[in-house]
């Protein structure tokens, strides 16, 4: 007898590793609350013996940090509570807290990438892990924000339906075209017999997903700086299309006044072009 599972409901897999660490704030930080609350209380009635004024200032103080931290974890909760990966045999969907929901049937997907616990633990668990690839797009799994067996069950389920490659050779780039404008800030991804270039913020559009058969030559160029900062670079000449690769990459960090930026070298010319060249024609 032949099983339908077209209409199964999907498998949601919540972002545990992410609550965990949030619990692990929220629960001290709701304890401080209680205790600096019921202090305050008995001061407010005159049940604490006199010349106690300089401790309930202080609970005040711990009391409004306590709150000051937990209204925005509360908000994170309620995101978290709703968002999730979901898998059924139809395809894949996210929804990440504060990001649009992101979908893809495994019918338009070409394949998976992996960066590997090796580089989660590099990113400090902060960086997306894991990215499900189309032709001219990709959804970002955010296997990050699950436990080492969530991610273990997602990766069986995703390798049912799509090959998962794991990169050769991963970095971070800023990508030119010909004359010289910026197209993207970018992962590049070396695979076996693919090169992989993605955008990693905005649109998350893919640039180049092809065999590398179609990169016709590859060489090195004179390093990009910014400041006193000197990014290595290469350029290649990929079907029909000449870009520059910046080994460099600017981060940007959102805080409280506002945003700051940050550059950094990302990697070495000379291993790329390395790589690239015995599969230039």
């Amino acid at each position: 007898m032949t099983i339908d599972t077209t209409h199964l409901a999907p498998t949601r897999y919540a972002f545990s590793q992410h609550t965990q660490r949030m619990r692990r704030t929220a629960i001290p930080a709701a304890i401080v609350l209680v205790v600096s609350g019921i202090f305050i209380a008995l001061a407010i009635i005159n049940v604490l013996p006199q010349g106690l004024g300089g401790l309930v200032a202080i609970a005040f103080v711990l009391a409004v940090i306590s709150i000051v931290m937990l209204i925005p974890l509360l908000l994170f909760f309620y995101g978290y509570n709703k968002g999730g990966l979901w898998l059924d045999e139809q395809g894949v969907r996210v929804q990440f807290p504060a990001e649009d929901a992101q979908s893809m049937a495994w019918s338009e997907a070409l394949y998976a990438v992996d960066e590997g616990e090796e580089y989660l633990t590099l990113s400090k668990g902060k960086e997306g892990l894991g990215h499900l690839i189309a032709k001219d797009r990709y959804i970002r799994l955010h296997l990050e924000g699950m436990t080492p067996e969530q991610r273990a069950a997602i990766k069986q389920r995703i390798a049912e339906h799509v090959e998962i490659r794991h990169a050769s050779l991963f970095t971070f780039c800023t990508l030119f075209n010909a004359k010289g404008e910026k197209v993207a800030r970018g992962r590049l991804y070396f695979f076996q017999n693919e090169l992989l270039c993605m955008e990693n913020r905005g649109k998350k559009r893919v640039f180049i997903a092809a065999p590398i058969q179609k990169l016709s030559w590859v060489r090195k160029r004179e390093p990009f700086y910014v400041g006193k900062l000197a990014c290595e670079a290469f350029v290649m000449y990929y079907d029909k299309k000449e870009f520059a690769v910046m080994l460099g990459y600017e981060t940007t960090m959102r805080h409280a006044l506002g945003t700051s930026s940050h550059w950094m070298a990302t990697g070495s010319a000379q291993e790329w072009i390395e790589a690239l060249q015995p599969a230039a024609r």
